[in-house]
């Protein structure tokens, strides 16, 4: 089965493009600010504990998360599975981008990317999470990759022309400076070390723990002939990963606003998204058509085919 996709940004140059050739190197803006961050939340958080900064670290974790990363970033901007009032997007999306690490654009071309990336018919193990899991966590967290052969990324005016996506992009870190000053004036620096340091390590950690675990194993239903990678579900996972668990249904079938297949498994994020339609907020609704239409067999473990070889291109167009 080969996964169903809306118009893509990423243009493979006529088959010149490969992700199977790359060089990864170490991000040092990236490396340095998650250095920081998760000193600071190892040191600041154990020195300034209290349950209510517990509590407020936990609270915001799930609205970034859920409401920013999953609903307005994933399914709404990179996806464009429903509809929704333009403030409403924007709200969502500056969500998404407290988590920390990413801003709009970045975002975007990180994910498209890997999915271009997977549906090759082979690619770098940087896009595979193939390796051990400390020398992953590295890799993602703390390098980026050079591509020889990279494809080029087109956007579609509505997100290439909106200047509060080109703002975020160039102030993504920058953005945790006011949610500080206010939490430091209502809770102290317990609330800004658990508030800020601790809930973007943990956000950040969490968003690897599922890319990693979605690579090596859980429950595989549907094959992707032709990939390079099929990813796994994490059906016990579900709720924890706030829907973004079910990943190899999300793979096969990347533009339905629900990730999850069944009532039984757990989706906040789509929840959150039939919350929004039930008060007029999202229209337009992707879903996904019933399990028994999509009875496929499974790819077997390790089917990985080989690329032809194709031609260089260096170019590559997107906004920094």
């Amino acid at each position: 089965m080969r996964p169903t996709h809306a118009k893509t940004r990423v243009d493979s140059n006529n088959g010149r493009s490969t992700p199977a050739f790359g060089r990864v190197y170490w991000s040092s803006t990236k490396s340095i600010w998650i250095t920081l961050v998760t000193l600071g939340a190892l040191f600041g958080g154990y020195a300034t504990f209290r349950w209510d900064a517990v509590l407020l670290c936990l609270i915001t974790s799930i609205i970034t998360l859920c409401a920013g990363y999953s609903v307005g970033i994933h399914r709404r901007l990179i996806h464009n599975s429903f509809q929704c009032p333009q403030w409403l997007e924007n709200s969502l999306v500056y969500l998404g981008v407290l988590i920390g690490t990413e801003g709009p654009y970045s975002a975007i071309e990180k994910h498209d990317l890997h999915e271009w990336a997977q549906r090759q018919p082979s690619c770098h193990r940087y896009f595979s999470h193939a390796q051990n899991p400390f020398i992953d966590w590295i890799q993602t967290l703390h390098c980026d990759i050079q591509l020889t052969y990279p494809p080029i990324f087109r956007y579609e005016p509505r997100i290439a022309q909106n200047t509060f996506y080109q703002w975020l992009e160039q102030t993504r870190i920058l953005q945790q400076l006011p949610w500080a000053v206010a939490i430091y004036h209502l809770g102290g620096w317990s609330w800004v070390f658990w508030g800020i340091y601790v809930r973007i390590a943990l956000c950040v950690n969490l968003q690897w723990a599922i890319q990693y675990l979605a690579h090596q194993w859980g429950d595989r239903p549907r094959g992707l002939r032709g990939s390079a990678i099929t990813r796994y579900n994490l059906p016990k996972l579900g709720l924890l990963t706030l829907g973004e668990g079910w990943q190899n249904k999300h793979q096969a079938i990347p533009t339905s606003a629900r990730f999850s297949l069944e009532n039984k498994q757990y989706d906040p994020g789509w929840w959150l998204i039939q919350t929004f339609q039930s008060v007029g907020l999202a229209w337009n609704i992707k879903q996904t058509r019933s399990r028994s239409q999509h009875k496929v067999k499974p790819l077997p473990m390790g089917t990985t085919p080989q690329t032809a070889q194709m031609q260089p291109s260096r170019q590559k167009v997107g906004i920094k």
